[in-house]
């Protein structure tokens, strides 16, 4: 063999794929239950607000589109916090005498996470569609040019352009959810 044919196959042979000791496995795992944990907490701090503001509208408002569509925007509110919940709860890493390993875990919380993420328009956006839509039509209709909502088809642009950017933000974090999945699936350990 010469030194032309010895470089030819040092070339030729697979790249070493990185390797990721446990510990920092672990440290993924944990900074992933970490965030996790943080967006469900602003959340649902989020779904008490909402719920909150609806509630007196119902009070306040006495156009019953607008009651109505209030009530219907605080039940979406307590569905899409439910299935936040079941989708999408930060999970505890398993202890070192667990059965499964820590990248098979973080691999699984990031594939479970990406899951939810990519569905978030049947499961987030489209509960509250029915009870904005019936809002904003006794906005218009009931609320005759007065009253602190605004009016038109600026407004509703606004508002499904708020709903499509949240598709499109969350698309986008499970597209990098998505890239740390293949980083591990190339790790050989």
């Amino acid at each position: 063999m010469n030194e032309q044919d010895l470089k030819q196959l040092w070339k030729s042979q697979p790249a070493a794929a990185p390797q990721f000791p446990e510990a920092q496995l672990r440290r993924r795992a944990q900074s992933l239950r970490r965030r996790v944990a943080l967006r469900n907490c602003i959340e649902y701090a989020a779904g008490v607000a909402v719920v909150a503001g609806f509630a007196y509208f119902i009070r306040a408002y006495r156009h019953p589109l607008m009651q109505i569509g209030s009530a219907l925007i605080i039940l979406a509110t307590a569905i899409v916090l439910q299935q936040l919940h079941r989708r999408a709860a930060s999970r505890s890493l398993p202890g070192a005498d667990a059965a499964i390993t820590s990248r098979d875990f973080l691999r699984a919380e990031l594939l479970r996470q990406r899951d939810a993420l990519r569905a978030v328009w049947r499961w987030y956006v489209a509960p509250f569609v029915p009870g904005v839509v019936v809002f904003r039509w006794g906005v218009e209709t009931q609320m005759a040019g007065v009253g602190p909502f605004a009016h038109g088809v600026l407004a509703n642009a606004l508002i499904a352009a708020v709903l499509l950017a949240i598709v499109a933000l969350n698309w986008r974090m499970a597209g990098k959810l998505q890239k740390e999945i293949d980083q591990l699936d190339r790790d050989p350990t």
